[in-house]
């Protein structure tokens, strides 16, 4: 009984998280014409753009269930009401559910999917061309730092041209490739951190901040701790596990942090903390995002639960979603 009310529990919330999520919508883009799909998105774009004080409640009333469901699911895999057969099976329909989700509090991955644009649409350097340079293309409506070439590096321009060119140019299906492509890396994620340090799973899986920036808003961040989880995964075969490093820092350059686990595991918790250091720094001169704790947050689960890197990190995941409330009210444009 109590398994099932924690499946109802955690399903309602993520179905929540995805009808909210259309809320967010920018008011230059529409996904589709269809007039059912439309007379449902006007309702949700009034109460996200010009009813905001009821949609940050909503936005933190989300938030509070989430956590709420999150500390339960853990405290009931600890205790093992939950197995891990069934712990699979929540994460495969958290995916099914949330896969549809708007990326509903950052416009990054429209700027991934634009400079992947501009190698297969219009064949020039993402390093050199800046999306202003293509003031036709409809697409730069709705996005976000415009101004700038791609900040990316290569690696992740290399991924992002297989959703793009799926895509066939067409917005809502790559954007729709993209989401799939993140949840991939989510799914990928999963089992290397359950064949790590299988109790860590739960915490991992079901982080509120874990399923938002990657499922919800499909932050390129999975696809860097799938690449750093494999490079630990892959102790006994050291070239693929250079190999898998290199990939990790040629799509986020921060898990260069992740080099004395390398060389030795029992650098793990060294690796942890250098983490921590570099992230710190950032913050310091660049200002702080939630999804930046996925730069560290993925590798600190592999070290045993009662350490106080694995807390501290978690209660700071779950506190940063409030750092959305601003965007949501309308105050800040991430």
């Amino acid at each position: 009984m109590r398994f099932k009310f924690l499946i109802f529990l955690w399903l309602v919330t993520c179905s929540l998280l995805l009808i909210y999520s259309f809320s967010q919508l920018d008011l230059n883009l529409t996904l589709s014409s269809h007039s059912v799909y439309q007379s449902f998105q006007q309702q949700l774009t009034y109460l996200g753009y010009f009813n905001r004080p009821l949609s940050t409640a909503i936005y933190i009333f989300i938030v509070l269930l989430l956590a709420i469901s999150y500390w339960l699911l853990a405290k009931s895999a600890a205790k093992k009401i939950l197995t891990h057969r069934q712990l699979w099976i929540l994460i495969g329909l958290t995916i099914i559910i949330l896969i549809f989700s708007y990326p509903a509090f950052s416009h990054d991955i429209f700027n991934y999917m634009f400079d992947a644009r501009i190698v297969t649409k219009y064949g020039v350097s993402p390093w050199e061309y800046k999306a202003l340079d293509f003031p036709a293309d409809t697409w730069t409506r709705f996005m976000r730092w415009t101004h700038r070439p791609s900040v990316y590096p290569p690696v992740w321009i290399g991924l992002s041209l297989a959703p793009a060119v799926l895509g066939m140019g067409k917005f809502t299906l790559t954007l729709f490739l993209f989401k799939l492509m993140a949840a991939g890396f989510y799914l990928g994620c999963c089992k290397l951190i359950s064949r790590l340090n299988q109790t860590a799973l739960v915490l991992f899986a079901f982080n509120p901040l874990v399923i938002i920036e990657t499922l919800v808003n499909g932050h390129m961040e999975i696809a860097m701790a799938f690449f750093g989880l494999l490079a630990i995964y892959l102790t006994r075969r050291k070239f693929f596990r250079w190999i898998s490093l290199a990939a990790s820092v040629g799509i986020k350059y921060m898990t260069i942090f992740l080099l004395p686990i390398m060389i030795n595991k029992k650098y793990l918790r060294p690796s942890i903390w250098l983490g921590m250091i570099l992230l710190i720094v950032w913050i310091i001169y660049y200002g702080f995002q939630p999804w930046y704790l996925l730069w560290v947050l993925p590798f600190a689960y592999l070290l045993p639960l009662k350490f106080w890197e694995v807390k501290l990190l978690t209660l700071a995941s779950i506190a940063a979603l409030f750092w959305n409330v601003p965007f949501v009210v309308g105050f800040l444009p991430w």
